[in-house]
């Protein structure tokens, strides 16, 4: 939970930045212009297509030339003359915008260097954002997005926590299994030891790998802790955006969610293990709704069940 509120804080903050923040633009307003034309041009004309073939002028051209080309095809582009185009408009104004910027020395300047450089893909936050401003509402959803993701990144780094600490209480509890043990003999991984948790020694038993049962006191029963208990992330449960309509459409439609069934399996010599009659050591099944939660509480119903997931 506090990963999960700290990624949700730090996105919306850098959300917030990045839209009320001024943009640092790599390029000036004059070459913004000249990358929009480029764009039409290429889209409306081909890709090949540039401010000086489309004038059918060399790049050298001068004023005078150019303002000759710009007449020629300015008759043939004119809306009058193509009332069947429905682009004819269109045309005719990119034409104007194309020549006002070859007439201006230091915009015709700034257009020759990226037609011999080429013109960037990366055109600067600046110009994507002036081009692509988001509405509020286009920002909430990226905001809720982000938050979302970032909590359901949280959920995996606790996932991966909780699993890791649990294997360290095992390797506490095995290496002081070893402590008494001569060396002519193996060293035990499994059985009764002593771990320390939270400035305490308490007494343990571990059971595999990654599963281990610690007993606080006397008077409580044991906290049982095994990383195949704990629940892995998803999005019905750890993303907020999905949980809540989710958990809104069983409240409103009266129905239950579909929960994972687990077993309970008893340890052999408890009570519910005992048959009445003879005495006899069996072993009883019982079906649970909801899996074992380890998240440093207690685990289990029990003293002595022992949760293991139905295959």
């Amino acid at each position: 939970m506090r990963w999960s509120s700290l990624c949700i804080m730090l996105s919306v903050l850098l959300a917030l930045l990045t839209i009320s923040a001024p943009s640092v633009r790599a390029w000036q307003q004059a070459d913004f212009e000249i990358f929009d034309l480029v764009d039409e041009l290429e889209t409306s004309e081909g890709k090949d297509v540039n401010f000086y073939n489309w004038l059918n002028v060399a790049p050298s051209a001068s004023s005078s030339e150019i303002n000759r080309a710009y007449r020629k095809l300015s008759l043939k582009l004119h809306p009058d003359k193509n009332k069947k185009d429905v682009q004819a408009r269109e045309k005719f104004a990119r034409l104007g915008k194309v020549v006002a910027i070859l007439r201006d020395s230091a915009k015709r300047e700034r257009y020759d260097h990226f037609y011999k450089n080429g013109v960037p893909r990366w055109r600067g936050t600046g110009y994507y954002y002036s081009r692509f401003r988001p509405g509020l509402g286009t920002v909430i959803v990226f905001l809720v997005f982000i938050s979302g993701g970032m909590q359901y990144i949280a959920g995996w780094i606790n996932f991966y926590q909780e699993k890791k600490k649990i294997i360290g209480f095992v390797q506490d509890a095995r290496t002081a299994l070893t402590q008494n043990v001569p060396k002519s003999q193996g060293a035990p991984t499994l059985g009764r030891s002593y771990v320390e948790v939270g400035g305490r020694v308490l007494r343990c038993e571990v059971k595999s790998d990654e599963y281990i049962i610690i007993h606080t006191s006397n008077d409580e029963e044991p906290v049982h802790l095994n990383t195949a208990w704990i629940a892995k992330p998803s999005l019905t449960r750890n993303v907020y955006f999905v949980q809540w309509p989710i958990s809104m459409f069983y409240k409103l439609t009266g129905q239950q969610p579909l929960e994972p069934k687990y077993e309970v399996e008893e340890e052999e010599g408890s009570p519910e293990a005992s048959d009445q009659e003879g005495g006899k050591k069996s072993r009883k099944k019982a079906k649970r709704g909801k899996p074992v939660a380890v998240t440093g509480s207690k685990v289990g119903g029990r003293r002595r069940a022992i949760a293991k997931p139905q295959n």
